[in-house]
């Protein structure tokens, strides 16, 4: 399957699903994974409409625990969609052009997965929001109130143009796309008009980004306070255990506020483990993201637009991992 006419949110659930397929071990994409991946990308208008319904991504994980187990073994490679998963992403397209939308949003892929119906993703959604049609209406409220605006705000691009506006959403993670993002993400794009006269005029691809970390990007109008707390944090393997830093003024003044109200540190022990559960996985996910980021490249590659993105992240951090 083809996504170009996927916006830049979309194909982030795509890159989103085939990840979370991996971290729970699974040799397939599915519904569930689709799912996932909605709520992965919280400003897309499908996770919007979901948290307006009481449904989050930890909510999420809990169901699809309660009903999928995860693998036994490390993947690598493509993994590819299974059957329900593949039907979802050619219904989204139905759905575009129901709404005369000449885009795929993350909207299109949740009235899809509704649509299906039989998929993982569509059942757990209906044990928790009843009827399921719910879901329906208030997109289609949505979509409307948005003036039928496309979810992405760039204008239709060539793939180089959509390949360097995905790459660039997965640089920035879950903070804003800066344009030092883009412009790596330019950089590195196969092909590209803009790479190719960059390339020409002497501009390294490696020197762009000894130069990017070299700046610091909040004297810049690319400042954001996410990606300005995230650069003060560090993760350190001391003997047996793993210490996660944070420096950020913010963090340590609250911080401080609850030891102090504590009367000492706080430990997961009793119903308190539950508040610290979102903590856990995050960090285990984010190392399980390094960890694939630092391995050997797969020696499959399939070309998609995932894959594509991938195989550029794995290019640009690496080196500033192995520092």
């Amino acid at each position: 399957m083809t996504f170009e006419r996927f916006t830049v949110k979309a194909r982030q659930v795509v890159v989103t699903a085939q990840e979370q397929a991996r971290l729970l071990k699974h040799t397939y994409i599915g519904t569930e994974h689709i799912l996932l991946g909605l709520l992965e990308v919280p400003d897309g208008m499908a996770a919007k409409v979901l948290h307006q319904l009481g449904y989050d991504k930890e909510t999420a994980q809990v169901d699809i625990a309660a009903v999928v187990q995860p693998g036994t073994k490390e993947l690598s490679g493509h993994i590819p969609f299974e059957p329900r998963a593949k039907k979802t992403l050619e219904l989204a397209l139905r759905e575009a052009q129901k709404l005369n939308h000449n885009y795929i949003g993350t909207e299109h892929i949740l009235l899809a997965l509704v649509r299906e119906g039989e998929g993982i993703g569509a059942k757990v959604l209906a044990e928790r929001i009843n009827p399921i049609s719910k879901i329906r209406t208030a997109v289609l409220a949505s979509v409307e109130g948005s003036q039928n605006v496309a979810a992405s705000p760039w204008p239709a691009g060539t793939p180089a143009t959509e390949d360097t506006v995905s790459t660039a959403s997965a640089l920035a993670g879950g903070a804003p796309v800066g344009s030092h993002h883009l412009l790596e993400a330019m950089l590195r794009a196969e092909n590209s008009m803009a790479a190719r006269v960059l390339r020409e005029l002497g501009v390294e691809p490696d020197a762009v980004a000894a130069k990017i970390d070299e700046l610091d990007p909040d004297t810049t109008t690319d400042a954001n306070p996410e990606e300005a707390a995230a650069r003060k944090m560090e993760i350190r393997l001391v003997d047996d255990e793993v210490h996660l830093i944070l420096r950020d003024p913010t963090t340590v003044t609250i911080a401080k506020k609850v030891t102090e109200l504590s009367d000492g540190p706080i430990q997961g022990a009793g119903p308190v483990a539950g508040m610290f559960v979102p903590l856990w996985r995050s960090t285990n996910q984010l190392l399980l993201q390094i960890q694939r980021v630092l391995e050997p490249e797969p020696e499959e590659e399939d070309g998609s637009a995932a894959s594509k993105v991938a195989k550029v992240v794995r290019t640009v951090l690496a080196p500033r991992l192995r520092r």
